[in-house]
């Protein structure tokens, strides 16, 4: 089968509306794409990289759809101890790379797969056929494998966009995206049929460095500690927010609190010592509250922004992505 490049939702302020569209629950998890052919199932990341054999909870799809070759795309997701998706624990599951611990991963973090299309049935391509058509395609032949024995789970369809965006943020999701009912599958962002409307996001982060801009602080570099861990995980780097008065509080703590070691575990930090630019290294004890659009696949924080400094401890920066 040749590689069909994922389609993706535009980001859109505004919440979409009218008859001409249907509106889903936007998951807080992986882009998995999945190819099932002569009975082999393959599995594949947004990027194309091959995941096969490290998510075994979709094992049965082999035996699934008549035992015809299909494409299916949807979303790999690890729920919290509320039954919220968790991308940090969806990035964990995602990064395991040696299948000896495959067994700890699968039972510690349990992979559902949101599936809300198919681009091949069979022998038909359905890339250059309406949307809705592939959602009923997709209906009549995966809902038999469907439910909570399998992990396997077909996203639902919304027709309220608003009452459905109001829903997700009281229940602290990501957002939702809004597709066009006409729309044929083009890979990228260069369509007008897919949206995507979010929420502000906000998270607790560890101060574990400082980067200068001559004398004065420019940017904070940020982490999380998971719980059982030791050393804190990057998340990125923030500037934008900082206040005269914070500028005043990191001076302070800086010289209270700068350690020789870093406190990271990731070796992104150690390219960060690399760049030539001036770095303090912090001993982990200054929170702050971090507000953000959303977390790349690599668990980095895109657009973030500092809104305060916090006096909770650093156990309770463990990851947990909070709706503002």
């Amino acid at each position: 089968m040749n590689w069909i490049i994922p389609m993706e939702p535009a980001i859109c302020p505004d919440v979409k509306e009218g008859a001409g569209y249907i509106h889903e629950i936007k998951w807080d998890g992986i882009r998995g794409m999945v190819y099932m052919q002569d009975g082999n199932v393959k599995i594949y990341t947004k990027k194309g990289k091959e995941r096969t054999g490290f998510y075994p909870e979709l094992d049965v799809l082999k035996n699934g759809l008549g035992g015809k070759n299909a494409i299916l795309d949807g979303e790999f997701v690890v729920m919290d101890e509320d039954g919220v998706p968790s991308f940090y624990k969806s990035l964990i599951r995602e990064r395991v790379r040696n299948s000896s611990k495959l067994q700890y991963y699968t039972r510690a973090y349990p992979v559902c797969y949101m599936v809300f299309d198919i681009l091949q049935f069979g022998d038909n391509i359905l890339v250059n056929i309406p949307l809705i058509e592939r959602k009923q395609i997709l209906e009549e032949n995966l809902s038999s494998l469907t439910g909570n024995d399998t992990k396997i789970f077909l996203a639902k369809m919304y027709q309220d966009s608003k009452e459905l965006f109001e829903k997700m943020k009281k229940q602290n999701m990501e957002g939702i995206v809004s597709k066009k009912t006409d729309s044929l599958y083009i890979g990228g962002k260069k369509h007008d049929a897919w949206f995507k409307t979010k929420f502000i996001k906000k998270m607790l982060c560890v101060v574990g460095g400082i980067q200068w801009k001559s004398i004065h602080p420019n940017s904070l570099v940020l982490g999380i500690k998971p719980p059982g861990s030791e050393k804190l995980v990057y998340v990125g780097k923030a500037s934008i927010g900082l206040k005269q008065s914070d500028l005043m509080l990191i001076k302070e703590y800086s010289g209270q609190l700068e350690q020789k070691n870093c406190s990271f575990t990731s070796e992104e930090t150690i390219q960060l010592d690399r760049t030539g630019e001036k770095f303090t290294w912090l001993y982990p004890a200054l929170t702050c509250w971090i507000s953000f659009l959303e977390l790349t696949n690599d668990g980095h924080l895109r657009h973030p922004k500092i809104e305060g400094f916090a006096v909770l401890p650093t156990e309770e920066a463990d990851g947990k992505v909070l709706t503002d």
